[in-house]
């Protein structure tokens, strides 16, 4: 077999760098067919009867379809394991609805608790007239200990003062 009944490596590489959306409906298709036997014709072909730049040409070809076949394997296993974890998060976690509902009833729980929480508080707290009355009480105490303290004050001067007269008479005489 010769390199007469191949597609030119010229060819092939004007074909990859020429754009699809530059190419009409027919050429695309001509392209497609005439790869596929250049492909047949490569792989029949013996290495030894192949030009160099043929050989070359088939074995990137080859390097290519390879690469392009673990992608496809590789793709697809992350996919699977993508389709996997996705039912299993399916699975788990609860629908929009689901999800929904429950977050209603921690947040009524919520309020309740706050809502009890503030009926104990102000059971327990006085009134704000109880504890106006308390400090009034708290006052007047304070007021009293105070007037007891300045009239307690206000004797032992006096008596200092007349101690003081006493002496002073005393003193004189």
């Amino acid at each position: 077999m010769s390199d007469d009944l191949r597609k030119g490596v010229g060819s092939q590489v004007q074909e990859k760098l020429t754009p699809d959306s530059q190419k009409s409906t027919t050429e695309q298709g001509s392209e497609k067919l005439s790869s596929l036997g250049d492909k047949a014709v490569g792989s029949l072909q013996p290495d030894d009867s192949k030009s160099t730049s043929q050989e070359a040409s088939d074995k990137a070809r080859s390097g290519a379809d390879d690469a392009q076949g673990t992608l496809k394997g590789l793709t697809g296993q992350a996919q699977n394991t993508f389709n996997d974890a996705s039912n299993k998060v399916s699975e788990n976690v609860p629908s929009g609805g689901q999800a929904q509902d429950t977050g209603k009833s921690y947040l009524n729980q919520a309020q309740n608790m706050a809502s009890d929480a503030q009926k104990k508080l102000s059971e327990s707290t006085p009134s704000s007239g109880q504890a106006q009355d308390s400090g009034k009480t708290y006052l007047q105490q304070g007021q009293e200990m105070a007037a007891n303290a300045a009239k307690v004050v206000s004797d032992s001067l006096a008596d200092a003062a007349n101690k003081i007269n006493e002496s002073s008479n005393n003193a004189s005489k």
